[in-house]
């Protein structure tokens, strides 16, 4: 069964920035456009063509400053499942002064942010006033998961599991866990991530780069390849609550975000399998990371008592400055403290079904079902 849910007739789709040859060549490796979402695909052709000069422009102006640049601090990296809190975390330490990161604006257009920069107020009328899953407010120069910028620059990322439904299976295999990739592509896949880091990095004077992107969980040896020195930080939550949190997420996401039709039963089976696999692969690979550079944070701990855990996260990966920024993080949690969590509920065959394919983190962590 097909999902049935009419579609907001949005013709914006954020890949509008993509390169004409990339965008053909996604459009080839993962079956086209569907009829549905025609209007979507020619969006992003006709905006691609239009800003090829300032991707050139870019290029000839800016590649040869930051081509030869290196990142010069650590970064601190958000990894974590989605739905688990990593973009209240990332919001909220993003309040420290010291800290740069990848905004919306920067992932739109991620070879041409720059150039086009005086355009941003302009295009920003066309963005949703909040995001669908959350109500969380969408801000063109707030924090985002670079992941979206990757899809942008590259024929790998999670975001085209969204994108292309059809092909979801062998996109997040090979977007996440490089399953199949060959060595020139995944390295290809390396350098992409590693410009973008350099042209954000450069766009804010070469401050410590904050990243958050749950894609990234599964990825920490080749992140370590990047910067072998980045220190991460892991939140975890109640996988009750991450399932069901996840399967809003991917329904209302694919509504804004789908090129291709998706039933609701894939959907609930990625949801599943995805998430073991990206948590065994993190168990997995977590222990690459020197213990004095990574920290787990438990959700509903940051919830209940935000600074508590920030002064934790600070301790542990020895971050100074945390009395410079807690002023500004204490103004972000006054702003958010009418902020409501979504509420569930959970029949006894979801908890069921949740607690025979996740048990490996419910008891790990210490969760109970819900009542």
């Amino acid at each position: 069964m097909k999902n049935t849910e009419k579609n907001n007739k949005t013709i914006q789709h954020p890949l509008f920035g993509i390169s004409t040859k990339k965008w053909i060549q996604l459009l080839e490796k993962n079956g086209g456009v569907d009829k549905r979402y025609l209007a979507r695909g020619c969006f992003i052709t006709l905006v691609s063509i239009l800003t090829a000069p300032a991707r050139a422009l870019f290029k000839i102006k800016y590649d040869p400053k930051i081509n030869n640049m290196k990142i010069k601090h650590p970064p601190v990296i958000i990894v974590g499942h989605w739905r688990t809190g990593t973009t209240y975390l990332h919001e909220l330490l993003s309040q420290d002064p010291q800290f740069c990161y990848v905004s919306l604006w920067n992932t739109l257009l991620p070879d041409s942010f720059l150039i086009l920069d005086p355009l941003k107020k302009f295009l920003s009328n066309f963005l949703p006033k909040k995001r669908p899953m959350d109500e969380i407010r969408v801000d063109i120069d707030g924090p985002y998961e670079e992941e979206a910028a990757i899809a942008v620059l590259s024929p790998w990322s999670f975001f085209h599991c969204l994108h292309f439904a059809r092909n979801a299976e062998e996109q997040y295999l090979k977007s996440i866990h490089f399953d199949d990739l060959t060595d020139k592509e995944k390295d290809e896949w390396k350098k992409n991530y590693l410009k973008f880091m350099k042209n954000v990095s450069y766009a804010n004077s070469e401050k410590r780069l904050l990243l958050k992107n749950p894609a990234n969980t599964a990825r920490i040896t080749t992140l370590l390849e990047i910067f072998p020195e980045a220190n991460f930080i892991h939140i975890y939550r109640n996988p009750y609550k991450v399932y069901l949190s996840t399967i809003k997420m991917r329904n209302k996401v694919l509504d804004k975000l789908a090129l291709q039709n998706a039933s609701k039963e894939e959907i609930e089976k990625q949801v599943i399998e995805n998430y073991k696999r990206l948590m065994k692969s993190y168990f997995k690979q977590k222990n690459q990371i020197p213990e004095d550079k990574l920290v787990d944070i438990r959700y509903e701990d940051l919830v209940s008592d935000p600074i508590k855990q920030v002064e934790k996260i600070y301790s542990k990966l020895k971050i100074p400055g945390l009395k410079n920024a807690l002023p500004e993080m204490q103004k972000y949690l006054e702003k958010q403290k009418d902020y409501k969590t979504n509420v569930y509920t959970i029949d006894k065959k979801i908890i069921q079904h949740v607690s025979d394919n996740w048990n490996f983190t419910i008891d790990r962590w210490g969760y109970d079902p819900p009542k």
